[in-house]
């Protein structure tokens, strides 16, 4: 990609955040303006306030470290429903966050048209419906984890889409129905190991198919990507020095510009005494350098009183094609040089095996309130650091950590 066309992608992003943010606010503050005595608009909002604590001083995982801090996870969000006639409304979600990797702003601006109860449309910006809690992931009230299992809530997916999407609801003999399909693209920056990456994703397609009957869910959904390309910076300078060398064929496989998948098939079961619940996950892409990812984790959890115990044990797996380094070495120092970045970009890009065990409590003190303690027990296996982001200049671990957190949830 060139520079002009990457300004050009840079200044359209910005500039739809900007619309966006615009539009949102202004319907944020009509809507608040307008709220007293308007049966048609409904106002809500959440909040969260969480802190958490890393156990090990070499590493960090999802921005926590050996301090306690209260930054990575706290959030408030505001969201406005406005009904402009019986089919037709329109929402906006405006989220402040304190995590200096993610953007405060509009999570999401849309239309909706409704011409049944059974039958709706959407369009605007979008959350992607993909795993069970991806619509509510940031109303930490809706699930029972302080942070829910990151080997499939992380960074990989994208969270939100611009484009359209149709949702319809049925069922018969107690069983109920949801069948949902989506299409849009995204255009943003994905924080994920240790890394900025600027992705761009064309032709963003999925589906979902859910069953329920009576505490039984069982979901299956796929989300896919035509045409997904990503810019990690610091592989920019090695690409422009391999293309210069004549090593296009490298090059190549270090360019992320292909096809990408994924799929998800989720079941529970709620009682008035406990759930147990679990979610199985694969990510794929045609990208050589991009790993390929199973993911699965299984919960269940206990309620004593309005005291809720519970446990969850996750696992992610991922697997990369290593780059067949054909640069020879002894001619020069400058194909030296090449050689060896190849060689780190493969230790960089490792296949990675990580587990999580946690245990937790979740205590609805009100209604529409909950305090909430979790401890997790973090392992990659050795030689892997895939999820725990090493820090500069540190030594290396024996790959264990602990992660400590509470958090106060509520709805409003």
């Amino acid at each position: 990609m060139s520079k002009q066309d990457k300004l050009t992608r840079a200044t359209n992003v910005t500039n739809r955040k900007k619309r966006s943010a615009v539009i949102g606010s202004l319907l944020l503050l009509v809507c608040s303006n307008s709220y007293a005595g308007n049966d048609d608009l409904e106002l809500s909002g959440f909040a969260r306030v969480v802190g958490g604590y890393l156990d090990a001083s070499s590493v960090s995982y999802e921005g926590y470290d050996n301090s306690i801090s209260f930054s990575e996870k706290s959030l408030v969000a505001l969201q406005a429903d406005y009904r402009l006639n019986t089919s037709l409304s329109v929402s906006a979600q405006l989220l402040l966050h304190s995590d200096e990797d993610r953007e405060s702003g509009i999570e999401w601006l849309y239309l909706t048209y409704m011409p049944t109860k059974a039958l709706q449309f959407n369009a605007g910006r979008l959350r992607t419906p993909f795993l069970k809690y991806s619509d509510v992931i940031d109303v930490g009230f809706s699930y029972p984890w302080v942070m829910a299992p990151q080997q499939l809530y992380s960074s990989y997916l994208f969270s939100q889409y611009e484009g359209v999407n149709a949702r319809y609801r049925t069922g018969f003999n107690g069983i109920n129905f949801d069948f949902e399909a989506y299409y849009g693209q995204y255009d943003g920056d994905l924080h994920t190991g240790g890394q900025n990456v600027d992705v761009d994703v064309d032709g963003m397609f999925g589906g979902v198919i859910e069953l329920n009957y009576k505490g039984f869910q069982l979901r299956a959904s796929s989300t896919n990507g035509s045409n997904v390309s990503a810019e990690i910076e610091e592989l920019e300078p090695l690409l422009q020095a391999l293309n210069a060398a004549g090593f296009d064929d490298i090059a190549e496989s270090l360019d992320i510009d292909d096809k990408a998948s994924a799929y998800l098939f989720g079941a529970s079961y709620d009682s008035i005494n406990g759930y147990i619940s679990g979610e199985w996950m694969k990510v794929s892409s045609d990208t050589e350098i991009f790993a390929d990812i199973k993911s699965y984790y299984v919960s269940g959890g206990y309620y004593i009183d309005n005291v809720l115990l519970h446990a969850t044990y996750a696992v992610s797996s991922q697997s990369i094609n290593i780059i067949d380094n054909t640069i020879p070495t002894g001619i020069s120092p400058q194909l030296d040089a090449l050689h060896n970045s190849i060689d780190q970009v493969n230790d960089f890009f490792q296949p990675g095996d990580f587990h999580s065990f946690t245990v937790g409590a979740r205590w609805d003190f009100k209604h529409h309130m909950a305090l909430k303690g979790e401890v997790s027990f973090l392992n990659n296996k050795d030689g892997q650091t895939s999820y725990l982001e090493l820090q500069p200049g540190k030594e290396m671990f024996d790959r264990r950590a602990t992660l400590y957190q509470v958090a106060l949830e509520w709805v409003f």
